[in-house]
């Protein structure tokens, strides 16, 4: 004969720190706690010469001419913003100083209502002329960026560009209604995928820093704005509408390290995630200057080695770090024990316990990476020695941390309160 305990009472749970934490701001000392720049640091940094007007697409990439090999600067990036307005990219000339390329015109250094950007390690960038019908292509080089070539046969309103791990040059045609692939600036038949009004894209797959890198496909705003598609071979695989995210309007994707889709919304304020099939996953931000708000955002860029996010809005530029989150934890009484399920924002480093009244463990429950975004613990209520815990309360504490950068500098704790009440009633052998 064994004793069976009765089913555990829940109490209460706690989550700290409290709030959304999708993105997270970087430790002071990695930013000196300046995770914004506004039209008074864009000012001082450029003496005036042009103030924020319609931003748009935004790209960053680490420059190999930057990588210093055994100096810890591996999270020093480029960053590249699209001014629309003037017809300008500000980036970052140097560490500590800002650039300018470009100015309204249709000349070989001039741009006009410019949208998407991207950039690769090699100092190339390529940027949506859309004013001029052409695609630009830049050569960086320390400082300064020269044009090195246009795409311009059969372009009509390009909009969106991304570069693949092949090289390759994709490009959305708002009014052709065409996903374009180039080979080169020179490709004569460049491979087209019909899609409606198309406008932001991103490439993921094939990368050294894509997780899933057998797995390659390009997320595609289309219907200006009211749809959001996977493509694969040259195929739609899945779409969404703002609607299936409580949205508004969708303007650039961006895809991360593992696959999730980000897209910003400037409508709605916010920036919606969704997984690499696009599954929804969660909402961030919502109108408003917090810290943790938007105004209109529109261009989005993630480093995927350390999972840096950069967001332009209306009137600046936003830093944060990939964070994460827990998304509807239940827990269930059994018989004996109990079952923990619950879902996370973010592919996470998790830790689960049970501690006694006195804070110490009493069950390791384990742990690890966790790359379903999913926690699904069953507890028999047994102790380490196989013998069931005694009455009393206790505390399930399940510890979530980001796989990027911010691992190490930020944690999640959700903490659920039980009792074990005494036993009752037995059972045979």
């Amino acid at each position: 004969m064994i004793l069976m305990a009765a089913a555990l009472v829940l109490g209460s749970y706690s989550v700290e720190p409290d709030g959304p934490t999708t993105l997270v701001h970087p430790p002071f000392g990695h930013c000196m706690g300046i995770c914004r720049a506004g039209t008074e640091q864009l000012a001082m940094l450029l003496g005036g010469l042009v103030r924020f007007d319609d931003p748009q697409g935004l790209a960053c990439v680490k420059l190999q001419e930057w990588d210093a090999p055994g100096v810890g600067d591996d999270d020093e990036l480029a960053v590249y913003g699209v001014n629309s307005g003037t017809g300008h990219i500000i980036y970052n000339a140097t560490m500590y100083t800002l650039g300018l390329y470009g100015g309204t015109g249709s000349g070989d250094d001039e741009l006009r209502a410019p949208h998407g950007i991207a950039a690769d390690p090699e100092g190339r960038v390529v940027v949506a002329d859309t004013g001029n019908s052409r695609v630009v292509i830049l050569h960086r080089s320390g400082p300064r960026m020269v044009p090195t070539g246009f795409i311009t046969a059969g372009l009509a309103e390009p909009w969106g560009v991304a570069l693949d791990s092949g090289g390759s040059i994709w490009v959305t045609d708002r009014a052709l209604g065409e996903l374009l692939r180039f080979d080169s600036a020179d490709d004569p038949e460049p491979d087209a995928v019909p899609l409606e009004a198309p406008r932001g894209v991103a490439a993921y797959g094939g990368g050294r820093y894509d997780f899933y890198r057998n797995e390659p496909f390009l997320a595609v705003v289309t219907r200006d704005g009211a749809g959001l598609v996977r493509v694969e071979d040259g195929e739609v695989t899945a779409e969404v509408t703002p609607s299936d995210c409580g949205g508004q309007s969708f303007d650039y994707p961006v895809i991360d390290y593992y696959g999730n889709v980000w897209v910003t919304d400037s409508a709605a304020c916010e920036i919606h995630k969704f997984d690499r099939n696009l599954a929804y996953i969660t909402s961030f931000g919502g109108p408003g200057s917090g810290d943790f708000q938007f105004d209109s955002p529109t261009g989005l860029a993630i480093w995927r080695r350390y999972g840096q996010v950069f967001v332009a809005e209306r009137a600046g530029a936003k830093y944060f770090w990939l964070g994460t989150g827990f998304l509807s934890p239940e827990m269930t009484a059994l018989e004996r024990g109990f079952r923990f399920v619950c879902g996370l924002t973010e592919q996470s480093n998790v830790e689960a316990e049970i501690l006694g009244q006195d804070g110490s463990i009493a069950v390791d429950l384990g742990g690890g990476r966790n790359l379903e975004r999913l926690i699904d613990i069953t507890w028999n209520g047994d102790g380490p020695g196989g013998e069931p815990l005694p009455q009393g309360s206790y505390t399930l504490m399940v510890t979530i941390e980001p796989t990027y950068s911010s691992r190490g500098y930020f944690t999640k704790v959700l903490r659920q309160e039980f009792d074990i009440p005494a036993g009752e009633g037995r059972v045979p052998d």
